[in-house]
C-alpha cells in the first residue's frame, strides 16, 4: 500500500501562556495524489494546522506538542524546518511575510538556488514559472512596488518553484482578481499531479466551483478539532446548515442585501482634483488625473485587475504618498491591506485605543467593537500572535475607532477589508463600515469580490491602467 505523505495522530498544540488549545487531538491521513479543502471559521485552527505540518509549530513558534505529526514519513519534531522545506512547498496567507529580496527573480531564483537546481538552468525556470501565472511582465521589478495580488502571484511560484511533493497553499487567491484565480490553481493542481498532495485553505469556493473545481476531500475543523472529513460533496451537503451557523462560506452562499443610505447632497467629505502617482519623475503614472467627490453616506467599491492601481488610489487619498492634483478635505483614516502595516503596540487593547482619548465614550466604543468582532478574549496578546483572520479584523477595528472619534466625520479608506474572513465576519465587518457611513461618515474599500460589491456598494469605480474607468 502507498505510504502517507502526511499523517497526524492525536496531535494537540496548546499555548503554553494563555493555556489557548489550538489543535486537540487531530487524526488526518493524506496520500499521494489527494487534494484536500480545509474547511473553517477564522481562528479555527486552519492556519496552525499548516503550521504544524511544516514543523513551524513547534520548532519556530514554542508550543506545548503532544501526539504524532509525519511527513514523508519522518516525524516534524525531529526534522528541521529548513529540512521540512525540501518537501513541503509552503503559499502563506500573506505573501508579503515570505518576499525577502529586492527584485522578482532574486526571489524565485532563492528558492531554486537553496534546494540545488543548476544554475544554468535557473534562469528558465525562473521565465517559464512566471508564465505559468501571468507574470511573466514582472521577471526584473522590484519587488516593493507590486500591488497585493501580484505579490501573492510571486509569493507561490517561488514557494512552488522547486517542486515539493506537499503543498500548503493558505487563502492563495485572496488577492487575485480572476484570471489569477485561474492560473494559480492551475499551478498547484499540476504541481500535485498523482504524486504530491495538496492541503487547500479557500473561501472563494463559487470562483473555484465555477472554475477549476473543488478538491474531491474536504476536511472541516472547527475549535481545533477536525468535525468532519470526506468527500467534498457529501460533507458539503450532511453538514451544509453547521457550516452556515459557524459562518464558513460555502458554494452558493450570500451574503445579506444593505439597504441603500441618502447620500447627503452636501458638500463631499473628501474631493480630488487632477490626482496623478507615478512611481518615479518622467515614468508612466500609477494613477493618472484621477477626480473623484466622496460623500457622506457613500460606500463606494473599488475594482479592477490586479495591478492597474487600485492601493496606489487609496493611499493618494490618504495623503500617504505624494504626487500631483489637490485633496480637499479633513485627513481621512487609512485601513492598509497588511494589518501588521498598521499595527503600533504589543496588545490588542492596546492598539484599539491607540490615539484615542480617554473618556468614557471611546471606552464604550472600544468595549462594543470588541465583542462585535469577536476579539474580547484577545485584549492582552501581541496583534502579530493573531491568526490571519483576527489581525484583519482588529485592524479594521482600529481603523474605525479611529475615524468614529476624529474630530469631525471622515472617510474611512479600507484596502480589501475582507480577505482571510468567513462568511459571518465579512457580514459583520460589512454591517459596521455601513452603520459609520449612515452615521455621516463615507467608506471606500478594495475588494475582488463581485458578490460583496454588488451587495454592499452604493457605488463601484473600476480603475484601469491607472485611470477611472
Amino acid at each position: 500500500m502507498t505510504e502517507p505523505l502526511i499523517q497526524l495522530r492525536g496531535f494537540t498544540a496548546v499555548d503554553p501562556r494563555s493555556g489557548r488549545v489550538l489543535l486537540e487531538d487531530i487524526n488526518l491521513t493524506v496520500y499521494p495524489g489527494e487534494q484536500v479543502l480545509l474547511l473553517g471559521a477564522s481562528g479555527a485552527g486552519k492556519s496552525s494546522l499548516l503550521d504544524a505540518i511544516r514543523g513551524v509549530i513547534p520548532h519556530s513558534v514554542p508550543l506545548e506538542v503532544s501526539g504524532e505529526c509525519l511527513v514523508a514519513g519522518s516525524p516534524v519534531l525531529a526534522t528541521s524546518v529548513a529540512e521540512l522545506s525540501a518537501v513541503v512547498g509552503n503559499v502563506p496567507q500573506d505573501p508579503h511575510a515570505s518576499i525577502t529580496l529586492p527584485l522578482v527573480e532574486d526571489e524565485i531564483a532563492l528558492t531554486l538556488e537553496n534546494h540545488g537546481v543548476d544554475p544554468l538552468q535557473i534562469g528558465q525556470r525562473i521565465v517559464e514559472l512566471l508564465e505559468s501565472v501571468g507574470a511573466e511582465h514582472l521577471l526584473r521589478q522590484r519587488t516593493q512596488t507590486l500591488s497585493g495580488g501580484w505579490v501573492q502571484r510571486v509569493a507561490t511560484v517561488a514557494a512552488l518553484a522547486a517542486h515539493p511533493q506537499v503543498v500548503l497553499a493558505d487563502e492563495p487567491t485572496s488577492m487575485l482578481d480572476g484570471a489569477g484565480v485561474a492560473s494559480v490553481m492551475q499551478v498547484l493542481t499540476e504541481l500535485v499531479g498523482t504524486s504530491g498532495a495538496l492541503i487547500l485553505v479557500e473561501h472563494r469556493l463559487d470562483e473555484l466551483a465555477d472554475g477549476p473545481g473543488l478538491p474531491e476531500r474536504t476536511v472541516v475543523i472547527d475549535q481545533g478539532k477536525i468535525r468532519a472529513d470526506g468527500p467534498t460533496r457529501q460533507v458539503l451537503v450532511e453538514h451544509a446548515q453547521q457550516l452556515e451557523a459557524d459562518g464558513v462560506w460555502t458554494p452558493g452562499g450570500c451574503l445579506p442585501e444593505f439597504a441603500p443610505p441618502a447620500v447627503a447632497e452636501t458638500e463631499p467629505l473628501l474631493s480630488a482634483r487632477g490626482l496623478t502617482v507615478g512611481p518615479v519623475p518622467g515614468a508612466q503614472p500609477v494613477i493618472a488625473n484621477v477626480g473623484l467627490d466622496i460623500r457622506p453616506g457613500e460606500r463606494i467599491v473599488v475594482m479592477g485587475a490586479n495591478g492597474t492601481g487600485k492601493t496606489t488610489l487609496l493611499l493618494a487619498l490618504a495623503g500617504l504618498i505624494e504626487g500631483e492634483g489637490s485633496l480637499v478635505g479633513d485627513q481621512p483614516v487609512m485601513v492598509f491591506q497588511n494589518p501588521e502595516h498598521q499595527f503600533l503596540t504589543h496588545s490588542v487593547d492596546d492598539e484599539l485605543r491607540f490615539g484615542l482619548l480617554p473618556n468614557p465614550a471611546t471606552e464604550a466604543s472600544v468595549h462594543q467593537l470588541k465583542t462585535i468582532f469577536g476579539l474580547e478574549h484577545l485584549g492582552g496578546l501581541n496583534p502579530f500572535r493573531l491568526s490571519g483572520g483576527e489581525k484583519r479584523r482588529l485592524s479594521v477595528a482600529a481603523g474605525l475607532l479611529a475615524a468614529k472619534h476624529g474630530e469631525a466625520p471622515t472617510v474611512l479608506l479600507a484596502d480589501e477589508p475582507t480577505f482571510g474572513l468567513d462568511r459571518a465576519a465579512t457580514t459583520t465587518v460589512l454591517n459596521v463600515l455601513a452603520d459609520y457611513a449612515e452615521t455621516g461618515g463615507a467608506v471606500v474599500i478594495i475588494t475582488h469580490d463581485q458578490r460583496l460589491a454588488q451587495a454592499w456598494a452604493t457605488r463601484i469605480l473600476t480603475v484601469a491602467e491607472g485611470a477611472l474607468v
